[in-house]
C-alpha cells in the first residue's frame, strides 16, 4: 500500500512574506562567516539563528497542543499539563458576563497546573478555550475553574493547560537587529547599541572616568553608581540567593528616577516585575523620593499596591511611556519589543535575566539606551521547548556569562554575600555553584535550631528511606517528612534568627519541597497547612528549615530523566531556600547512579558532596518516639 502523505499546513500570505524576510536576512548575516569565528562573527552568527527562535517555540508548542488534545482521561492522568478524573463538586460562583466559577475534585496524580493558567478540554476539532484555573489545592485535591458565558454549563472530565500567544512584536523586534547588523555591521555606531554590546558580550559602557569597580566600594554603593554611570551598553549583575539581587536593582531605580531618568522593567512573568516594583516603592518611600509606577497588566490585581497604577489597555499604556506619565513602568516583552516604543526609556532592567530568552532580551533592548541584567542562572533556568542552535538556546544572562560560574570582574557585578544562609550551608552552596565566592554575612551565623531534635544547631542533614519502585512519589518519604514536621513543631524546638531573636519552630517556619507535584500531593495529605511545593513554586522563597523528599527510588526510576531530577539548578534552589538547616530525605540508592556523560558526573558528584557534608540521620522514626 502506499504510504499516506503527510498534510501540509499552508502558511498565511503575513506569515510567508515575514519569513522570506528573516531568511533573507538571516542568509545575508550568515553568508561569509568561517568556520573559525572571532567574537564579532560569532555574535553575528547567533543573531542569525535567533531570528527564527519564536517561530521554533511556536511549533513544538503546538504539536504539543494537538498531542494532549487527543489523548483519552486515563492518558491524560500521567500528564503534568493535563488533569483528569475531574468530578463536579459545587458552582462557587457566577462572573459579570454571565460565566461561572466551578469547584472539581480530582484524584491523585502528578500535575504541574497552577493559578491562572488557561486550560483546554480534549477532544476539540479547533483549539477553543474552555476556561481558567481560579485556584488549586493540592491538598485536598480541588481545583476551580473560571468558565465563560458557553461553557458555563459544561462539566468536562479532564482538561489540559496550553496558553500559547505569538509574539509578532519580538520577531519582528529581532528583524529590525538583523537588518542593523546586516546594513551596517554588529559593531558600527547608531542604534541598537545595547543588544549589539549583549551579543558581543562587552563589558559595561561607562561615562568618561567613571571606574567599574573602586577599591574597597561596597558592591550596592557600587551598583548604584555604575547604574547613574552607564553610557549606552549592558550592565549585569548577578545575584546569588539570599545576596539581594531585588533590593540592589529597586535602590538603582530609585537613583535613575531621582536624576530625572526613565526606567523600564521587563521579566518572564508578571510576578516578578510585580515583585520588583514594590520594591521600588518602597526604597523610594525610605529614601523619601517621589516616584510613580506603571504596571501593564491583563488583569487588575484584587489587592492593588499603592504607588503602583495597574493600566489593562495596551494602547493606553503606549501612550503613556511616550508622554513620560510615569518615572518607572513594568512590562512584558509584549511590551517592549514594540516599534513605537523604540528608545523611548533611559534604562530597561531585566529581572531573573537567567531565565529569560536572550532572543527576548534583545527583542526589548530596543526600547532602552542602556540594559541592566539581574538575576542568577545558576538557579531555575529559562523555560523553553524547542531544540535550538547553539548559543542560540541560552537564556541573557547565561549567554552573557559565557560559560563562567560567576561574573567575571572587568563585565558586571556579583553580590557576594548573602543575607540568609548559615555560614555552614553557605559553604556548601559556594563551593557547588558560585566558585567559593559566595559568602555568609557575620551575623548569620546566630541562627541556629534548639530542642530536643536531631537537627539542633544548624547545617545540611541526610536522612535515608529505603523503598523501590517508586517513581514521582514515595508515601515512605511522605510518612518520613511528616513525622519529622511533627517532631519539630510539637516537641518543644526553637530557632534563633540573625538578631538572637529565639521563637517556637511552627509550620510557618517550615518549607517542604519536593521535585514532582505527585510527591507534593503525598506530602500535603498527611500535614495540613504544611508550605509545600516544587522547587519552581518556592523559588525566592525562604524559610529557618528547609525539608527536601527526592521522592524516587532509583536513578533509572526518574521521571523525564536524570538530568531532572539530579539537576543542579534544582539543587541550589532547594537546598539555599534554608536559613539554619536544610534536610534531605531521600533513597540510598540515589547516590550510586550509573553516569553515562561527563554531565551526569557533575551533576551526581554535587548531590555526593552534600551527602558527604550532611549529617546522616538514622532510624528517625525510633528517634522521634524517644524525643
Amino acid at each position: 500500500m502506499p504510504r499516506p502523505a503527510e498534510p501540509v499546513a499552508q502558511p498565511s500570505e503575513e506569515l510567508t512574506e515575514r519569513l522570506a524576510r528573516i531568511r533573507a536576512v538571516s542568509e545575508a548575516l550568515t553568508a561569509s562567516l568561517p568556520a573559525e569565528r572571532t567574537r564579532e562573527q560569532e555574535a553575528q552568527w547567533v543573531l542569525a539563528q535567533l531570528l527564527e527562535w519564536h517561530r521554533r517555540e511556536d511549533k513544538v508548542d503546538w504539536w504539543e497542543y494537538f498531542r494532549l488534545n487527543g489523548m483519552a482521561d486515563d492518558e491524560l492522568l500521567d500528564e503534568p499539563d493535563g488533569l483528569a478524573g475531574l468530578q463536579f463538586v459545587e458552582r462557587l460562583g457566577t462572573t459579570k458576563g454571565g460565566g461561572a466559577v466551578d469547584r472539581y475534585q480530582f484524584p491523585p496524580q502528578d500535575t504541574s497546573l497552577d493559578e491562572r493558567d488557561k486550560v483546554h478540554e480534549p477532544g476539540c476539532e479547533t483549539p477553543s478555550r474552555f476556561g481558567e484555573v481560579e485556584a488549586i489545592d493540592l491538598e485536598h485535591r480541588t481545583i476551580d475553574l473560571r468558565k465563560g458565558p458557553a461553557r458555563a454549563g459544561c462539566h468536562p472530565t479532564a482538561v489540559f493547560k496550553h496558553d500559547k500567544v505569538s509574539n509578532p512584536e519580538a520577531v519582528d523586534a529581532l528583524l529590525r537587529l538583523g537588518e542593523f547588523v546586516r546594513d551596517h555591521g554588529i559593531d558600527a555606531p547608531g542604534s541598537h547599541r545595547a543588544a549589539r554590546d549583549l551579543l558581543l558580550r562587552l563589558n559595561p559602557r561607562l561615562v568618561a572616568g567613571a571606574a567599574l569597580r573602586k577599591p574597597g566600594e561596597p558592591t550596592v554603593a557600587c551598583a548604584r553608581r555604575v547604574g547613574l554611570a552607564l553610557d549606552g551598553g549592558v550592565f549585569a549583575i548577578q545575584g546569588p540567593p539570599g545576596a539581594g539581587k531585588t533590593f540592589t536593582g529597586a535602590r538603582m531605580i530609585v537613583d535613575l528616577v531621582r536624576e530625572g531618568r526613565r526606567v523600564g522593567v521587563t521579566a518572564v512573568s508578571h510576578k516578578v516585575i510585580r515583585n520588583l516594583l514594590e520594591e521600588v516603592v518602597r526604597a523610594a518611600a525610605d529614601e523619601k523620593v517621589s516616584i510613580r509606577c506603571m504596571h501593564r497588566v491583563k488583569e487588575k490585581s484584587e489587592k492593588p499596591v499603592a504607588g503602583i497604577h495597574e493600566e489593562t489597555d495596551s494602547g493606553c499604556a503606549v501612550r503613556m511611556i511616550l508622554d513620560g506619565d510615569y518615572d518607572v513602568v513594568g512590562g512584558t516583552a509584549w511590551v517592549w519589543s514594540r516599534e513605537a516604543l523604540a528608545g523611548a526609556i533611559d534604562v530597561l532592567f531585566v529581572d531573573e535575566a537567567g531565565q529569560m530568552s536572550l532572543a527576548n532580551v534583545l527583542a526589548c533592548a530596543q526600547a532602552a539606551t542602556n540594559l541592566v541584567l539581574l538575576g542568577d542562572p545558576q538557579q531555575l533556568e529559562q523555560p523553553q521547548k524547542a531544540s535550538h542552535p547553539e548559543g542560540s538556546e541560552l537564556s541573557a544572562l547565561e549567554y552573557f556569562l559565557e560559560g563562567h560560574e560567576t561574573m567575571p570582574e572587568e563585565r558586571g557585578l556579583f553580590l557576594g554575600e548573602t543575607w540568609r544562609l548559615h555560614p555552614s550551608i553557605c559553604e556548601f552552596t559556594s563551593e557547588l555553584f558560585y566558585e567559593g565566592k559566595l559568602n555568609s554575612h557575620p551575623s548569620l551565623a546566630a541562627q541556629v535550631v534548639t530542642g530536643p531534635a536531631p537537627f539542633a544547631g544548624s547545617g545540611l542533614f541526610y536522612i535515608p528511606v529505603v523503598h523501590e519502585g517508586n517513581q514521582n512519589s514515595s508515601r515512605e518519604e511522605a510518612e518520613c517528612v511528616a513525622e519529622i514536621v511533627k517532631g519539630l513543631v510539637t516537641g518543644g524546638v526553637d530557632w534563633t534568627d540573625r538578631h538572637g531573636r529565639t521563637k517556637p519552630v511552627t509550620l510557618d517556619e517550615i518549607l517542604i519541597v519536593a521535585p514532582y507535584n505527585a510527591q507534593v500531593l503525598e506530602i500535603a495529605e498527611r500535614i495540613h497547612g504544611a508550605r509545600v511545593g516544587t522547587v519552581d513554586k518556592f523559588q525566592g522563597q525562604e524559610a529557618p528549615i528547609v525539608i527536601y523528599s527526592m521522592a524516587t527510588s532509583t536513578p533509572e526510576d526518574a521521571p523525564h530523566g536524570m538530568e531532572f531530577l539530579f539537576s543542579r539548578h534544582r539543587l541550589n534552589v532547594a537546598t539555599s531556600r534554608a536559613r539554619c538547616a536544610c534536610i534531605l530525605v531521600g533513597s540510598p540508592e540515589l547516590f550510586e547512579p550509573e553516569c553515562r556523560t561527563p554531565e551526569q558526573m557533575r551533576m551526581a558528584n554535587a548531590f555526593c558532596r552534600y551527602l558527604e557534608i550532611a549529617r546522616t540521620v538514622e532510624h528517625w522514626t525510633s528517634l522521634v518516639a524517644r524525643s
